[in-house]
């Protein structure tokens, strides 16, 4: 039995929810007890793991929301932040919150690891050894990682993710992440995630804390302790801290965590230190420290927390000094406990108290021989314990009663000191005691059964009170302790076989008869059940389920029968009665007669032997039984009362030694012992039971018995112990005389050599009577004058001769001897010494006097016997009488007319069974030569045993089936030759097919058989096809899922780049601008103001082409996200038209060329002197003519092909979405249906195998059913005994003929009804499985295409948004140039024209990207939209200083005369008034030299000459650069516009990154959860049920053994089935 079936036995008979729970507990049981075989890890480790556990309970007393309370900041900041370290949680804090996600799915990945490790085992999945192997040592880590150093780490994060609180603005927020709202978006499902595996985490951790220990006390083993609940209080009080401080308020709750601390401490500080549950010396020392350290730490935050800074300063410091002191005084200090040994146990109220006390003295037990102290503990208290205990049989006083030792072998254990074997006798005494006073205590029980089998050894007692603990309803820990030790003490008591045949164990024996009863209660309920079952089939329309479900019983019961055989197997040497029982049962009930007669011929050869006279061998408890015994046996009592009388003795005793019983019985046992052996007999008794020497136990010895006569006889004395049911011990004698083959006589001398005994046999060899021995002294040393001389000869091993003068015997009694001898005689003289062992004093010596050869030979005709004649035994039957005559005859006048002759001397080869049966005829023959022999007695003789009949057919050696093997009556019809329509000959494979029908046993082994069935096979590639194909989809879904949304993330990039790199393009044209006004002098500056302007143009050329080339590396590292025709218009095709000269010489370039080219012209303009830089530079004139016309046609459309591949890319991955979406449906619709059809196949396989059972004909079912109701009857009126009929071949016969002929009557083909409809919950249950599945696909398809719907509803915003920088840019230089020169075309128009266009889209620009904003504000994120309204409604400032350093404040709240601090509202709609305006006095000024510029401008610009001549229309239009309208323009393009817009996209595109982060999240969040979800499917669900479907068929194949295989042979219908569907499939497997 293995240990997983051990713990599975418990759940037969559950139900429901209850059967769940079983079998969970079963799993953790299982792999808790597999996981304590493995090697535990090292005691340095447990050491370091228990101070990082002390580290991370100290973190909890400086946590941050408890921090304050020791008010000194620097140190507890110091003292946090080390402590940190042994956590997770603290490492994201400066992190991101993604961090802290990742870490919460890495610790739910690792606890999911473990987890399916740990069913892997549980459920057995897995039968290779090495492979199980590594997986438990990989489960082992995990388990003591999470029961030490990763509990509180992995708690801590998943409790943060929910660590939340309200801000000053009452918005729900993370406390760790500002920025994080809590209960919103993706915070939810990570929320619930944590809190469901924070929930499955505790479960697990405390399982295993109260499981996953050695509970026997090993004081080497560091998982050795008394509990596991100490550990489980630790795990609950870090788990409430933990969600206490995180989310609790601690300001406003901080005297509720102070009593919560307070209290934790003070609990855990009495089941750690105070109970000291661990038996590992260091271990517990290491505890200890660490949790009085720890209400240390708390003791001194509650003074903090109100004495600090009031009566005390620097407490802090305190608790810090006061560490060492307090680690050096409990590691120096002893608990000595000596409080527990003075407990009265008498007036103990609660055991408790006993439970304490137990475990300090066996605790004690194991020190005794290493600690001084220990042992005068222990003499202390067992000098106590025996005066002050009051019981009449306390051990200390009876223990040297001269009996006690031989009670039970610990007392005789030499390994042992009288001390240790004392103090494990008082604790077995009080265990046993106290048990009675509190019966209902499962935990004294328990110990008791630890004491009982480690150290009393009494594994059947053990046993039996943890059977008892087990009825009471254990706890969790408790109960599996209890079976552990069970299947522990089960597999002792299995391995432990019967030393010594004659000793009876009488707990074995109590086992016996109880498993006896309960293989007879097996028994009749399982008759019942085939009663029942064959009477379910007799109905007219048999209920197939019902037939099924007693089936399935039956199967159960018959497996409980078998187990509980082979325990009675195991338990006892004699079985008769139960195999007896066994063997009627499988021939009457389950019809198969081989094994049947084979048990009953056993068990009637075990009667037989046990009736069997034997040699050397005591069979008996009571002393009835020895009668039976051929040699001579006596039973002496040991008690007090009868010590050394006689209790009993047997027949052959009493013809032995002369005397009846009722002249032995109740006398010593010295009655018929010699004279000097008396003397000492006694003594020798008492030593041996006080000293329990039992090196001469069930060995052979040389004594003496002294007859009625006073002559003593030779003999052989084998002792035995007896243990009776009153539990005393007996001793049993039994005396094997010794047969001499050449005349010998014995003589007993004492130490004077006065001769004290003789044997009968010195009458004729010495002429020596016993009554001229008691009369008178004889001297042996007169009658033998030699004997002193040779002394030392005749003591050797093989003596001396010494020769015999009768004158010496008549000169000593000086008369005349009366009986004739010769006068002179040699004999062969052998001394031994009779010692006493008692006081080792020799008491005189035995002789032994055998008469030499040649005297032998003299006298032969009165010594020797007379010659044997060979004779042998004949046998004559006279068939009249039916009577068997024999007689013995001389073998030389035997003649072998008659039947059998057997010869004597051979009759030694014979088997020991024909031994037993003829042994006592043989002896009675010698005095009766006729014996008679009944025909039942008769041994039956099979001589056609293993004889096989052979034909040569078709060229093929066949064999022939037996006779009885009849065929059906369809069988019966065929011919023989059609066997030559077979074209395919018959091989040895199917030759052995063949052969399971000659006998139950193949039969059985081949529908037993253990392979997975085909239909079984199928379904699991089936579902292991659908599982991997959805572990596939999910991670190809997945993973796309991630592709695309990184696409799409790099398409909104590329459009951010585009729009930027334009920006910069447009900032180098507007820097040549000013510095071609500077070179004409339209600014009104000084000199070192002018140079001071034109270094700031030329660098800002510089960053700008630096930006832009950084800008084109980061297009051309994304390029993979563009299109091809994206890609080539960028890289490839050269359709941007560059002018080289005013001659109208043009060339063409790809966009990222003709960038190169403007920027290359670029440098050269930063590099030369600004008098060249003008207008007539071609230089300049290549920037600004192909920058202002064709370029800027390239940009705008390079703009709107990145702004139509993000469109398009978000409309392809929402198309994608649906494909993903529309495989899964249809792959998981296809194997719903595979599966469907495959369990329907199972289904139907069972329905099969049960339909087979209708075409049994419904005489031979009512045939089986009588059957098993007459044994059954006889069974219950109590005539087990008589089972075994002697008429039994005749009743077999008529049996048979019976059967026959019940199979030749006309079966009709019946209809059943209720076919096994459990698969169809199984198709409901996949199917919801299913759907739950496809749900999945569902959801991440709803997921990710809202995610990509909103994207793509946004990009129009986001377009305008990237633009709105470039386009005010465009818009600005373009106002510019045309003031400059008004020959400039401008996107090859006229450039008045395009001003007026650009002024009119800016409007529309502006009022639709708001209009956009209103409609998407519910799709945008809330860090756009907070930064929109601060930039468009807000005050903008704060933003424009982080962003632009150069300006401050005070320059920002006056930008605009103050209108750019009120918003962009107002700043925007300000810039294009100002443009407007420029434009207005424009057309005043231009081809109008007469204008007056002095009421135009207003004040706003002075008139400066800056041409230098009469050209007023010129003047006025370059003097338009220096209106107040014109600088305000350039200063807020420049310096403000570019940040709050670049800001702004960037807000946009932090705000998609945050929508498509989330959506990550969210899927790798559900992927994870999904996978899991698998995980929990296929490893808890589907292997599970696979599992029992297979061990469904499996039973039901079963049921086919409950057809007898004669039964079987003549239903084809059956024959084929097995033939077919159970050998083949079998075959293949």
């Amino acid at each position: 039995m293995d240990l997983q079936s051990n713990f599975s036995k418990r759940i037969s008979d559950r139900n429901g929810f209850h059967l769940y729970v079983e079998r969970a507990k079963n799993l953790i049981f299982t792999v808790a007890s597999q996981l304590l075989h493995e090697d535990q890890q090292p005691l340095m480790w447990n050491l370091i793991a228990i101070i990082i556990q002390y580290f991370q309970l100290t973190y909890l007393l400086f946590n941050s929301k408890i921090q304050n309370i020791w008010k000194n900041q620097p140190v507890s900041d110091a003292i946090s932040y080390f402590l940190s370290c042994f956590l997770l949680s603290p490492y994201t804090t400066l992190q991101n919150y993604s961090l802290l996600i990742i870490l919460l799915y890495l610790c739910i990945g690792i606890f999911t690891f473990s987890m399916m490790l740990t069913f892997f085992i549980g459920l057995g999945l897995n039968k290779k050894k090495q492979e199980n192997n590594w997986i438990k040592k990989g489960l082992k880590i995990f388990i003591n990682l999470f029961l030490s150093i990763l509990y509180l780490p992995i708690l801590d994060i998943f409790i943060t993710i929910i660590d939340c609180g309200y801000d000053k603005n009452g918005i729900y927020i993370h406390n760790q992440f500002q920025e994080q709202k809590c209960w919103t978006d993706t915070h939810i499902l990570h929320g619930i995630v944590a809190i469901l595996f924070a929930i499955i985490f505790y479960g697990y951790c405390v399982c295993f804390a109260l499981l996953y220990y050695e509970s026997k006390y090993e004081p080497t083993n560091p998982n050795s302790k008394m509990s596991g609940r100490p550990l489980m209080m630790l795990f609950t009080y870090e788990l409430i801290q933990t969600v206490t401080q995180k989310l609790i308020d601690g300001k406003n709750n901080q005297y509720f965590q102070i009593i919560f601390l307070l209290g934790g401490s003070l609990i855990i500080f009495q089941k750690f230190h105070t109970e000291q549950p661990y038996n590992q010396k260091m271990i517990q020392k290491f505890w200890s420290i660490s949790v009085t350290l720890n209400v240390w730490g708390t003791l001194l935050l509650c003074c903090s927390m109100f004495l600090e800074k009031v009566i005390f300063s620097g407490i802090i410091y305190a608790f810090i000094s006061g560490l060492p002191l307090l680690i050096f005084t409990i590691f120096r200090m002893e608990k000595l406990n000596f409080d527990l040994l003075l407990i009265n146990h008498s007036k103990v109220n609660d055991v408790q108290e006993i439970i304490n006390q137990t475990n300090y003295l066996i605790k004690l037990l194991h020190f005794i021989k290493k600690d001084s102290d220990a042992q005068i503990i222990v003499d202390g208290y067992l000098e106590i314990h025996r005066v002050t205990c009051v019981r009449e049989d306390c051990y200390l006083k009876i223990k040297n009663q001269p009996n006690i030792r031989l009670t039970n072998s610990l007392l005789r254990d030499s390994t042992l000191t009288e001390r240790e074997t004392d103090l494990i006798f008082v604790l077995g005494q009080i265990y046993y005691n106290q048990i009675k006073r509190f019966p209902e205590s499962t935990t004294l029980r328990i110990r008791y059964s630890f004491l009982l089998s480690d150290y009393m050894r009494q594994l059947q007692q053990a046993f039996n009170e943890l059977t008892q603990a087990e009825q009471m309803s254990p706890s969790f820990d408790e109960e599996f302790v209890v079976l552990r030790k069970k299947f522990i003490i089960q597999e002792q008591l299995d391995s432990f076989q019967n030393e010594n045949f004659g000793k009876v164990d009488v707990a074995s024996q109590i086992s016996f008869q109880n498993n006896y009863r309960q293989l007879l209660q097996y028994i009749e309920q399982t008759t019942l059940s085939q009663m029942e079952f064959w009477s379910v089939l007799q109905e007219d329309f048999p209920d197939l389920a019902k037939v099924y479900q007693v089936g399935q019983k039956i199967n159960k019961l018959l497996k409980l029968i078998d187990i509980l055989w082979i325990k009675i197997q195991k338990g006892t040497s004699n079985i008769s009665k139960a195999m007896r029982l066994y063997g009627q049962f499988i021939n009457d009930v389950l019809q198969d007669e081989d094994y049947g007669q084979q048990l009953l011929k056993k068990s009637e050869q075990y009667q037989q032997q046990i009736q069997q006279r034997k040699k050397q061998i005591i069979q008996f408890i009571a002393g009835d039984e020895i009668g039976f015994e051929q040699q001579a046996t006596v039973i002496v009592s040991t008690s007090i009362e009868k010590f050394a009388l006689v209790i009993t003795l047997n027949q052959s005793c009493c013809h032995l030694i002369g005397y009846t019983k009722q002249e032995i019985i109740n006398r010593k046992i010295n009655l018929f012992m010699p004279n000097l052996y008396q003397k000492f007999h006694d003594q020798y008794i008492e030593r041996f039971l006080l000293t329990s020497d039992i090196k001469n136990i069930n060995k052979d010895r040389f004594i003496f018995l002294k007859d009625k006569q006073n002559y003593i006889l030779p003999c052989y004395i084998v002792l035995r112990i007896l243990h009776t049911i009153d539990e005393n011990v007996n001793l049993a004698a039994q005396f094997i005389t010794i047969k001499a083959f050449k005349p010998t006589c014995y003589l007993i001398i004492d130490q004077e050599y006065n001769i004290d005994s003789i044997s009968a046999t010195a009458i004729q060899l010495l002429g020596m009577e016993n009554k001229q021995v008691i009369n008178k002294k004889l001297r042996f040393d007169l009658l033998f004058p030699e004997f002193i001389e040779n002394f030392l000869i005749y003591m050797s091993k093989f003596g001396g001769k010494i020769k015999y003068e009768q004158d010496n015997f008549q000169n000593q009694f000086q008369q005349i001897n009366q009986i004739m001898i010769d006068k002179q005689q040699e004999f062969l003289c052998v001394v031994r010494e009779i010692v006493n062992i008692t006081t080792n004093e020799v008491m005189g010596y035995y002789i032994k006097l055998e008469l030499c050869e040649q005297v032998f030979q003299n006298s032969k005709d009165l010594l020797q016997p007379q010659k044997q004649i060979q004779q042998s035994l004949q046998f004559k039957y006279i068939v009249n009488q039916k009577l068997y005559l024999g007689e013995f005859v001389d073998e030389n006048n035997s003649k072998l007319s008659q039947s059998i002759l057997w010869d004597q001397i051979e009759q030694s080869s014979l088997s020991s069974s024909n031994q037993i049966v003829n042994e006592t005829t043989h002896q009675e023959s010698h005095r009766r030569r006729t014996i008679r022999l009944s025909v039942h007695d008769k041994p039956i003789i099979n001589y056609g045993e293993n004889i096989r009949v052979l034909r040569l057919f078709q060229n093929q050696i066949q064999e022939i089936d037996d006779k009885d093997n009849i065929i059906s009556d369809d069988e019966e019809k065929e011919s023989v030759f059609q066997a030559q329509q077979d074209l395919n000959p018959i091989n040895d494979q199917e030759q052995i097919e063949n052969n399971i029908f000659r006998s139950r046993k193949n039969l059985e082994n081949i529908i037993t058989s253990t392979a997975t069935p085909k239909v079984i096979k199928k379904v699991k590639w089936i579902s292991n096809i659908i599982i991997l194909i959805i572990l596939t989809l999910s991670f190809i879904d997945y993973f796309i899922a991630i592709d695309q949304t990184d696409q799409i993330f790099n398409t909104i990039l590329l459009v951010k780049d585009g729009n930027f790199r334009n920006s910069e393009l447009g900032i180098i044209l507007s820097s040549i601008f000013n510095l071609q006004l500077l070179n004409r002098n339209v600014f009104n500056l000084t000199t070192d103001q002018a140079l001071i302007y034109e270094q700031e143009q030329r660098k800002i050329i510089n960053d700008s082409i630096n930006n832009i080339n950084i800008l084109n590396q980061e297009i051309i590292s994304k390029s993979s996200s563009l299109t091809s025709q994206n890609y080539d218009f960028e890289f490839a095709s050269k359709n941007v038209k560059i002018q080289l000269n005013d001659q109208d010489q043009f060339e063409y370039y790809d966009l990222n060329q003709a960038i190169q080219q403007v920027l290359s012209k670029s440098l050269a303009i930063r590099d030369k002197k600004l008098n060249f830089i003008s207008h007539m530079d071609s230089d300049v004139n290549f920037v600004v003519r192909n920058w202002l016309n064709n370029l800027q046609y390239s940009l705008k459309e390079s703009l709107n092909n990145l702004i139509d591949n993000l469109i398009q890319k978000t409309m392809e991955k929402i198309s994608i979405f649906v494909v993903l979406l529309v495989v899964s449906i249809s792959t998981i619709s296809i194997g719903l249906f595979l599966l469907i059809i495959a369990l329907l196949s199972v289904s139907r396989s069972q329905s099969e195998i049960v339909s087979l059972f209708l075409d049994i004909p419904d005489k031979t079912i009512r045939y089986l059913y009588h059957k098993s109701e007459n044994f059954l009857t006889n069974l219950q009126i109590g005539e087990d005994d008589d089972l075994m009929s002697e008429n039994d071949e005749n009743i077999d016969k008529e049996e048979n003929a019976q059967l026959q002929k019940t199979l030749k009557s006309k079966r009709t083909k019946k209809k059943y009804k209720n076919a096994n409809k459990e698969y169809k919950y199984f198709i409901y249950i996949i199917t919801f499985i299913l759907i739950v599945i496809q749900g999945y696909f569902i959801l991440t398809y709803f997921l990710s295409g809202a995610t990509v719907q909103n994207i793509h509803t946004l990009s129009g915003e986001f377009n305008l948004t990237a633009r709105t920088e470039q386009f005010y840019r465009f818009s600005e230089i373009c106002q510019r140039s045309l003031f400059y020169s008004r020959n400039m075309s401008i996107l090859e128009k006229e450039p008045y024209d395009v001003i007026v266009d650009n002024q009119d889209e800016l409007y529309s620009h502006n009022s639709y990207m708001q209009q956009l904003h209103s409609l998407n504000i519910d799709l945008l994120q809330q860090n756009f939209v907070d930064s929109f309204n601060q930039l468009y409604i807000d005050d903008p400032c704060p933003i424009v200083i982080q962003q632009e350093q150069s300006i401050n404040v005070e320059s920002c709240s006056l930008a605009m005369d103050s209108g750019f601090s009120q918003g962009l509202n107002v700043g925007v709609p300000r810039f294009f008034e100002n443009s407007r305006y420029l434009r207005t006095i424009y057309d005043q000024f231009y081809n109008n030299p007469k204008a007056n510029f002095t009421a135009l401008a207003r004040g706003y610009a002075i008139f400066r000459n800056i041409t230098k001549d009469n050209d007023n229309s010129t003047n006025f239009i370059l003097n338009l650069n220096n209106f107040l309208h014109a600088k305000e323009n350039r200063e807020i393009q420049h310096h403000y516009f570019k940040s709050v817009f670049r800001y702004l996209t960037n807000q946009f595109i932090e705000g998609l990154n945050n929508e498509l982060g989330n959506l990550k999240l969210q899927r790798l969040a559900i992927f994870i959860l999904f996978e899991a979800l698998l995980f929990v499917i296929y490893f808890l669900l589907w292997l599970p049920l696979a599992l029992k479907m297979t061990k469904d068929i499996w039973s039901t194949r079963a049921m086919i053994l409950m057809i007898p295989l004669k039964i079987i042979l003549r239903i084809r219908s059956i024959k084929d089935y097995i033939r077919n569907q159970i050998q083949e499939g079998d075959q293949d497997t």
